[in-house]
């Protein structure tokens, strides 16, 4: 049974990046100054197209978020970008690592995603760059654990790339996004970490009969006036407070 699942969601999942790459040029703009867009009610779709394919359900608590803001999430899976691509019209930050991923890369970098290498030096560029994306995009999400968790913590926030909010005096709203299974934080499967290799994830998430995710959208935070660590800060506490609300255990 387990080798039919994976075969039959393994041949659906192939079809649908095809089709992605097909899509992609006709639903997708270069503007002027280099950077690619995505019509976002296309992107929607074909997220939760992916979401069902893999048999995740989602379900949410709090108000989506409005533009203009920064959405900062805690960050447990290359699957919270579909997540979030399909219940707001948003971009990304991503690192650079994931723009050299066979297709997937080529997809997002084109979906309008910006990509930032670790330790490059590039934060003061980036934050230019983000700050541009607010005040003409209008939403733009980032993880800034900086890396992957099991979903079990929250780990600091790097609070650089936040100072785009502040100068641009845009909100930022926090979002907590959990996986689970029965309503108990027992997702072994979902989580992207360590030497964990992107294929392998894969897999495992075929193979499993299913999963499911809660998202939180939490209030928007003034970001004007404050200091980018506070902010990072505030954040932080309001994911980790909304996790430990989340009547998961």
């Amino acid at each position: 049974m387990q080798k039919v699942r994976i075969a039959w969601r393994g041949g659906n999942l192939l079809v649908h990046l095809l089709f992605g790459m097909l899509l992609t040029p006709l639903v997708t703009r270069r503007d002027k100054d280099g950077y690619w867009h995505v019509h976002h009610g296309t992107a929607a779709w074909w997220h939760g197209r992916l979401t069902r394919i893999l048999a995740l359900q989602i379900t949410t608590s709090g108000i989506e978020p409005q533009p203009a803001t920064l959405v900062v999430c805690n960050h447990i899976s290359w699957l919270d970008i579909v997540v979030l691509g399909h219940l707001m019209p948003t971009c990304f930050l991503s690192k650079s690592e994931v723009r050299q991923w066979p297709l997937i890369g080529w997809l997002a970098m084109r979906a309008g995603t910006l990509f930032i290498r670790r330790g490059g030096g590039e934060a003061n560029n980036i934050s230019q760059t983000i700050g541009r994306h607010l005040l003409h995009e209008g939403i733009l999400t980032l993880f800034p654990e900086g890396t992957t968790t099991d979903g079990r913590d929250v780990r600091p926030f790097f609070s650089r790339l936040m100072a785009a909010a502040i100068e641009t005096r845009t909100p930022l709203t926090p979002v907590a996004i959990r996986y689970h299974l029965d309503g108990r934080l027992d997702d072994e499967v979902a989580p992207y970490i360590g030497d964990q290799s992107l294929g392998e994830n894969i897999l495992g998430l075929l193979s499993r009969p299913g999963g499911a995710v809660h998202v939180h959208f939490g209030s928007p935070i003034e970001a004007h006036g404050m200091e980018r660590k506070k902010l990072a800060d505030r954040a932080r506490m309001a994911i980790v407070e909304a996790l430990a609300q989340s009547g998961i255990e």
